[in-house]
């Protein structure tokens, strides 16, 4: 009896000891991960108002969408993040509390870890391995922030204005209105149209013996009004100008006008521009190259003749 009691009494000190063990890591996990919450909200907060390049000439309007654009984004990867800690915070506790009360238990789990590592690796490596793929390269998506909705970029051989960045997928829409769902895993590389500020590059094509001198002077004045005009000024950065002229190519002579405009508008302007200096060149008498085509229509087959003289495939009665 008094055997009895006394293994007793130690297993009730060792539960008791094992007991205040996993309540000390519950109490200490649950802490750190309030700290780590509030630091990680609070560094979210701070990013999402910190201004980045080329947000200062953004309009009120556009800055706030932009800014409750990152703000989202970085709430979601940290809630992602956060979702990892939580897991691990539950194993962690869960591998303490059977190795203190089940020692015999954690040891046969132990032996079996290798072989639990060994399939769980083999699924992730073969069947989850794209998925896996999808979401590491959407948490650098949204940590890097390449692009966000709103923005026009070329992703994966798709061209379009973001309309939904997650962990998973990248949707844009192109200028069709044809939806294209990419994978994040599919995209290597992002070129963004619409950061910080965009590039117009047109080339006017003048016919040979064209006076280049009178043509630039020309297209310089219809840049000058053209940065002056009031409904089209507020998305330029640049006055337009001829920056060079090209190598002399078939079926003219190229001038290159080069200059900056506001993210989104290169568009746009470019369209305009084209119109105004066609219209001043032919004002004034400057012939624009056009491609010359000879059509040369062959002629029909002749009938050839038989020894005897008679056209081949001809019916006599």
């Amino acid at each position: 009896m008094q055997d009895i009691s006394d293994r007793l009494g130690r297993y009730l000190v060792d539960a008791a000891g094992s007991a205040l063990v996993v309540a000390v890591v519950v109490v200490v996990a649950w802490l750190a991960y309030r700290l780590l919450v509030r630091v990680v909200r609070s560094l979210v907060a701070r990013a999402a108002a910190a201004p980045l390049p080329g947000e200062a000439e953004l309009d009120v309007d556009r800055l706030a969408t932009r800014r409750a654009e990152r703000k989202r984004r970085l709430e979601t990867l940290a809630a992602f993040a956060l979702r990892l800690v939580r897991w691990f915070i539950v194993a962690l506790v869960v591998i303490v509390a059977i190795s203190a009360f089940l020692p015999s238990v954690w040891a046969a789990i132990g032996g079996l870890g290798v072989g639990f590592g060994v399939a769980i690796g083999g699924a992730i490596g073969f069947g989850a391995q794209q998925l896996v793929r999808d979401y590491l390269n959407g948490v650098l998506i949204l940590g890097e922030n390449p692009y966000s909705v709103g923005d026009v970029v070329a992703i994966a051989g798709a061209t379009g204005t973001v309309e939904e960045v997650s962990l998973r997928r990248t949707v844009i829409r192109d200028f069709d209105g044809t939806v294209h769902s990419v994978p994040n895993g599919a995209i290597t590389v992002a070129s963004n149209f619409t950061r910080q500020f965009a590039r117009v590059n047109e080339r006017f094509l003048v016919a040979y013996g064209t006076d280049i001198a009178q043509a630039t002077g020309i297209i310089n004045r219809v840049g000058e009004a053209f940065a002056a005009d009031p409904a089209w000024a507020p998305r330029l950065l640049d006055t337009p100008a001829v920056l060079r002229v090209d190598p002399v190519v078939d079926p003219g002579i190229p001038i290159l006008v080069s200059f900056r405009v506001r993210p989104g508008e290169q568009w746009a302007v470019g369209g305009e521009l084209r119109r105004r200096v066609i219209d001043a060149l032919v004002g004034d008498g400057i012939r624009l190259a056009t491609s010359q085509r000879l059509q040369v229509d062959a002629p029909l087959p002749i009938p050839s003749a038989d020894a005897d003289g008679a056209e081949s495939g001809a019916d006599f009665t």
